[in-house]
C-alpha cells in the first residue's frame, strides 16, 4: 500500500510560494532556496517551453524558468511518497460568514501584533475600503498611510489617495519616484519574483516595500487580492509577485483580502467581479461615491527606457538558444518580457545565458 505525507501546501489563490526539486527531493518557497536546499550552486538549462508560455501569456502551470526546479500550483499540497515528491489537490474550505466582519478581524490581528504597521493606500476602491475599516476599528493613529507618488500621466493616484486620507483623517507619507527609479529598481524587483514580467507595474510594489522597511515598518496591508478573489482569478500571475516583493525586504504584507477566512467565505457565494460585495461596504463606511459606484480602473505602468537594461543583439542570442522566434522588441510589453527574463535567467546561474 502506498503512503504520502504533505509537506506543505499552497493556498487556493497561489498567494504563498512553494517550489520542488523532483530529482533531489528538496522544496523551498522560491527558486534560489530550492536549488540551494538541492545543493546546486547555479540553476542548469532554463525551461524552453515555460519561458515561452510566459512570453506568450499562456502560462504552463507548475513550471519555471528552470527545468530542474517545479511550482506548486495554486490549491494543491506538496507530497512526499515513497519514491519521488508530487503534487495533489489540497481540501479548500468555503464557509460563509459576515464580509465586513471577517475583514475588520483581519486588520485587527494586525493591529494587535505589537508591531510597526502601514497601509499601501491608492485611490482605488480596495485599499480605500481597508482605511475606512481601520477607521471603523478606531485605529488610524496607529498606522500610516503610505501613498506612491510617480508624477506619470495616468500612473499617479496621489490626488485620489490624498483626498481620501484626508476624509478620513488618517496619517501620511508620500514617496515620490520616478522613471528613473523605476528602471533602476528593475533588477531587484525581477530577481524577488523570479519570473518574466510583461509590465513594470510590480516595480511600484518594490518602491513602496523599500520605502517601508527604510522606516522600520514591519507589516504592510494592502488591498491586494480582492480582484483575484472575487473573480476566482486563480493564475498566481500577481499575488505571489507582490508576497515575493516585500518579503525580499523583510516587510510582512497582510493583505485581508487573501485571508483564509475571508477567502473561504468568497468561495462560499457567487462570484462577484464587479465588486459589489465591496462597494456595499464601502457605502456602509460613507467612502467617496466615485469608489462605491464608479468603474474600476487597472493600473498597468507607462512605457519606459530600458536601453540601461535591455541588450538587444544578446536577447536574440538567447531567443536563438531557446529555439524561440527572434523578438522585434517593439512593444513595451515585448521589451519589459526579455528584459527581466535575461535579467532572472542571469541570476539564477541558468547555463543558457552566458555572455
Amino acid at each position: 500500500m502506498n503512503s504520502s505525507t504533505i509537506v506543505g501546501t499552497r493556498d487556493y489563490f497561489g498567494f504563498e510560494r512553494l517550489h520542488y526539486h523532483p530529482r533531489s527531493g528538496a522544496w523551498a518557497g522560491n527558486i534560489a532556496s530550492t536549488l540551494r536546499a538541492a545543493g546546486q550552486s547555479a540553476g542548469g538549462e532554463p525551461d524552453a517551453a515555460a519561458i515561452a508560455g510566459y512570453l506568450s501569456g499562456e502560462r504552463l502551470v507548475g513550471r519555471t524558468v528552470l527545468r530542474d526546479v517545479r511550482a506548486v500550483p495554486p490549491g494543491y499540497a506538496l507530497v512526499q511518497t515513497a519514491h519521488a515528491l508530487d503534487v495533489e489537490p489540497a481540501a479548500c474550505e468555503a464557509l460563509q460568514g459576515d464580509l465586513q466582519a471577517l475583514l475588520r478581524a483581519s486588520l485587527q490581528r494586525v493591529l494587535d501584533s505589537g508591531k510597526r504597521v502601514a497601509l499601501a493606500l491608492s485611490g482605488g476602491l480596495d485599499s480605500a475600503l481597508l482605511l475606512g475599516l481601520l477607521r471603523e476599528l478606531d485605529a488610524l493613529d496607529q498606522v500610516t498611510a503610505y501613498i506612491l507618488a510617480t508624477g506619470m500621466p495616468d500612473y499617479c493616484e496621489q490626488d485620489a489617495a490624498l483626498e481620501l486620507a484626508a476624509q478620513m483623517q488618517a496619517r501620511v507619507k508620500i514617496v515620490r519616484f520616478d522613471e528613473a527609479d523605476f528602471v533602476n529598481a528593475l533588477p531587484l524587483t525581477t530577481y524577488a519574483v523570479e519570473e518574466p514580467m510583461f509590465n513594470l507595474h510590480p516595480v511600484a510594489k518594490h518602491l513602496l516595500a523599500a520605502s517601508m522597511a527604510a522606516d522600520g515598518i514591519e507589516i504592510a496591508i494592502t488591498g491586494d487580492g480582492a480582484d483575484q478573489v472575487l473573480r476566482r482569478d486563480r493564475s498566481a500571475n500577481y499575488l505571489p509577485l507582490c508576497h515575493a516583493i516585500f518579503d525580499a525586504q523583510g516587510v510582512t504584507l497582510h493583505p485581508p483580502f487573501v485571508d483564509a477566512a475571508v477567502v473561504a467565505h468568497l468561495l462560499a457565494v457567487e462570484p462577484d467581479p464587479n465588486k459589489q460585495c465591496l462597494r456595499d461596504i464601502g457605502a456602509r463606511l460613507t467612502l467617496p461615491a466615485r469608489l462605491v459606484h464608479g468603474p474600476k480602473r487597472g493600473r498597468l505602468a507607462p512605457a519606459m527606457n530600458l536601453d540601461a537594461l535591455l541588450d538587444r543583439e544578446r536577447t536574440r542570442a538567447l531567443a536563438a538558444s531557446l529555439d524561440l522566434p527572434a523578438p522585434t522588441l517593439e512593444t513595451d510589453t515585448e521589451r519589459v518580457l526579455w528584459t527581466t527574463l535575461a535579467l532572472i535567467l542571469d541570476h539564477l546561474g541558468a547555463t543558457h545565458t552566458s555572455a
